[in-house]
């Protein structure tokens, strides 16, 4: 009902001997009908008939108690929020007016006095007012007098939210919002059906006539080696048609690096422009944006410019690679590699099988060693050898002493596992399961090279391993393939920066085309469903999967079914850097978005505030929540400040900080994290990029859009600010939750009496002058 406005009806009142009265009054009504008819002419005697019958019919309804019935706001008992924007976007002067939105604002709350505007006041009447000043946050103001456009942002769906919590349970008719619609946050506009009514007002007409804007800026990052870094900005031009626009990426150090001109072909013109860059070290970096051009002042300079983060990560980044038999894989793999200090490459060869010692011949269906008797019936020490295993790049003489881990902390450590050439049988079902968990709940990667002992000859088919894998196996083909597969790339492959070597079309198709080929291939029977073909092979006219990828519980595993991959590099040594650098790209594919034990996750909360999540998991990758963390925040001045993250209440292994920032600069932000006995467990660091007001400023136009969106949800309507006191005074006759109804009699009135006394009157001196009299 609320916003909706209350029809008022008319309702008869009397009981039933007035319903009676009023039956008489009908048939006196008759009588003097039929009596006229007696008297002869009907000409003469049709107006003083009329006049009887509407004496008699006012009578008839006034014995009946007419009443006009309706509701309306009940005074005093429901409250009206209205809230001002009290940003420093309100400064904005629109083309062709000599007042900056915010003097147009000042001038709807008050009058040519300093007194309260009078809607305000009218409002004041029946409902009670709350006053807010909106910004970064909401809060509450006495007057609107104390508005001074000073804020960072105009939160308003946070605004919106607070008001929701405020009012919770409360009598709210209606929330009006005056802005120019231009939020720094986002609005859900889904969560506002629980809201009261909401009117906004626009302030604000048309955009400046000149102004140049970056509004907005992201960075993302692939595994493609030749563009790992990409730096984004959405730009507009408004009133530099036809003139060079400027725009410069930066260094932390303020080091150009790259600039890019651009000329607008019209007098709004958006664009979007893209850096390339490669970071030359790793860890945290800030970048800043900047646009100029000549010409004239515009509007402001203050979203002029923008500064982003980029988290290349530290590393290192541990992949472990199994193998049946020393190959030509591993060597061109820890060769490509070797440069790369962010990746370590752990090796477990098998150089030997397990051969059985003897046969022995003893007691009847007896084949052990009889001095093992008694002994524990599983351990097939006596029978058989073990492996000869050759551990390469280990971190220290106890890492992988007992051959390919057993437990889920030495497993977890790595992020991620190759598996080459190597039998199902090497693994015992603990050690798949622990595979699997590697991959579904740690959130590893896994990756199988294809060769005589992988994928279906290998015994996979129906093993844990093979649930994972991202190909249906079937069982083994004794037919051989082609002698001369030739590999070429899936649409999703095209589309797929670390799966290309070259930066255009033409040149990749020229790289595809000078590709050696290949001689052996690991046929599968079919692709699983959600799986991802990103590059096949042409085996006698049939094309078949060559690599193919899918997710797997938090991870992700892919399955290269080419087993002779190093003939890329060794048949034509002019290949071999092209084969390095696939190498590279995959084991970057590999590990990125692996999670680590800490984890750290930025997210603004409001009034320049941001709050830090650190994420800690123990050694099996289950929450910790007896660790102690401590968050140091270093801005731009390079002081450390040490804060205290507290468990969070509602989510296991997370803690929290809120710290404020700096209203612009870059700011360091690391987490250092112990156990209960003070031993370290990791730590990590991310970085907060603070635009200041560049964000309140990205955009001057106002948002009517998003205003009418917000109407539209909570059932209110977008008002002119030239109707906001008439607004004020039909807002009482519109649907609140707490109303009350009023009656006004239509009977019991002067007017009734008179008409009635009136007819009668009229009727006489009319029959009088008629001789009827």
């Amino acid at each position: 009902m609320n916003g909706v406005p209350v029809t008022a009806t008319i309702v008869f009142q009397g009981g039933p001997w007035a319903w009676a009265g009023a039956v008489l009054a009908l048939c006196g009504a008759a009588w003097a009908v039929a009596g006229y008819l007696r008297r002869g002419s009907r000409r003469r005697m049709a107006m003083p008939l009329v006049l009887r019958l509407l004496a008699l019919a006012l009578l008839a309804l006034s014995l009946a108690e007419p009443a006009w019935v309706g509701q309306e706001a009940e005074p005093g008992a429901n409250i009206v929020a209205v809230i001002a924007d009290n940003s420093a976007g309100m400064e904005v002067r629109d083309a062709g007016e000599r007042r900056t939105r915010a003097d147009a604002l000042a001038a709807l709350m008050t009058d040519s006095n300093g007194e309260e505007a009078g809607w305000l006041e009218t409002i004041t009447q029946t409902f009670g007012l709350r006053r807010f000043a909106m910004d970064g946050q909401l809060r509450r103001v006495g007057e609107f007098t104390q508005l001074d456009f000073t804020g960072r942002a105009s939160a308003i769906g946070g605004a919106l939210e607070s008001v929701e919590r405020r009012f919770a349970g409360r009598p709210v008719a209606a929330v009006v919002l005056l802005t120019d619609g231009n939020a720094t946050d986002e609005v859900d506009l889904g969560a506002l059906g629980e809201l009261p009514p909401v009117y906004p007002v626009v302030i604000g007409g048309e955009a400046p006539e000149r102004d140049l804007s970056i509004t907005a800026a992201a960075v993302s990052q692939s595994s493609f080696e030749d563009a790992p870094v990409t730096v984004r900005a959405d730009l507009v031009a408004r009133g530099y048609s036809g003139r060079q626009v400027t725009v410069r990426l930066r260094g932390g150090d303020g080091e150009e690096i790259e600039t890019q001109v651009f000329s607008p072909s019209g007098d709004t013109e958006s664009q979007s422009v893209r850096f390339l860059h490669r970071p030359p070290k790793s860890g945290i970096q800030f970048y800043r944006m900047e646009i100029e051009a000549g010409g004239g002042e515009e509007a402001t300079a203050v979203n002029n410019t923008r500064l982003v983060t980029v988290n290349r990560g530290s590393g290192p980044y541990r992949v472990l690679y199994v193998s049946g038999r020393p190959n030509w894989e591993f060597k061109f793999l820890n060769r490509s590699l070797a440069d790369d200090p962010e990746i370590e490459l752990v090796g477990l060869i098998r150089v030997a099988r397990r051969e059985p010692k003897f046969t022995w011949r003893g007691r009847e269906g007896e084949t052990a060693n009889p001095l093992f008797r008694g002994f524990n019936p599983d351990d097939d020490t006596a029978e058989f050898d073990q492996p000869v295993l050759v551990r390469l790049n280990t971190r220290d003489d106890r890492e992988l002493s007992a051959g390919f881990p057993r437990e889920a902390k030495d497993l977890f450590d790595y992020h991620a596992v190759v598996i080459d050439d190597l039998e199902r049988s090497f693994f015992t079902v603990d050690q798949m399961d622990l595979l699997d968990a590697f991959v579904s709940r740690r959130g590893g990667s896994l990756l199988m090279l294809g060769g005589a002992e992988s994928f279906a000859p290998g015994g996979y088919d129906k093993s844990p391993v093979g649930k994972m894998l991202p190909v249906h196996l079937g069982g083994a083909s004794d037919q051989a393939p082609g002698r001369e597969l030739r590999l070429d790339l899936t649409r999703d492959g095209w589309l797929s920066p670390w799966v290309r070597l070259r930066e255009t079309e033409s040149a990749e198709r020229e790289r595809l085309a000078g590709m050696s080929s290949f001689k052996s291939l690991n046929r599968v029977a079919a692709i699983k469903p959600g799986a991802t073909v990103l590059a096949h092979v042409d085996d006698g006219g049939t094309r078949r999967p060559a690599l193919a990828v899918q997710r797997f519980g938090n991870g992700r595993v892919g399955s290269l079914l080419v087993a002779d991959l190093w003939r890329w590099g060794f048949s034509v040594p002019e290949n071999r850097p092209d084969m390095e650098k696939a190498w590279r790209q995959v084991v970057r594919w590999l590990i990125a978005d692996v999670p680590e034990r800490v984890s750290l996750e930025l997210k603004e909360s409001g009034e320049g505030a941001v709050r830090a999540k650190v994420r800690v998991r123990d050694e099996r990758h289950e929450p910790m929540a007896d660790a102690r963390v401590t968050v140091t925040v270093t801005g731009e001045d390079g002081k450390p400040v040490a804060l205290a993250a507290t468990a969070s209440d509602t989510e296991a292994g997370v803690f929290e900080v809120t710290f404020v920032t700096e209203a612009a600069g870059a700011t360091t932000v690391q987490a250092t994290v112990t156990d209960a006995n003070g031993l370290p467990v990791g730590e990590t660091e991310d970085g907060w990029a603070a635009n200041g007001a560049a964000d309140e400023f990205r955009r001057l136009e106002p948002n009517r859009d998003l205003l009418e969106a917000i109407a539209a949800a909570t059932g209110g309507e977008v008002l002119d600010a030239g109707g906001l006191a008439k607004f004020a005074s039909r807002l009482p006759g519109m649907g609140a939750p707490e109303m009350r109804t009023w009656s006004h009699s239509l009977w019991h009135t002067p007017a009734v009496f008179l008409a009635v006394l009136g007819c009668f009157a009229a009727e006489w001196i009319i029959r009088r002058r008629a001789g009827m009299a």
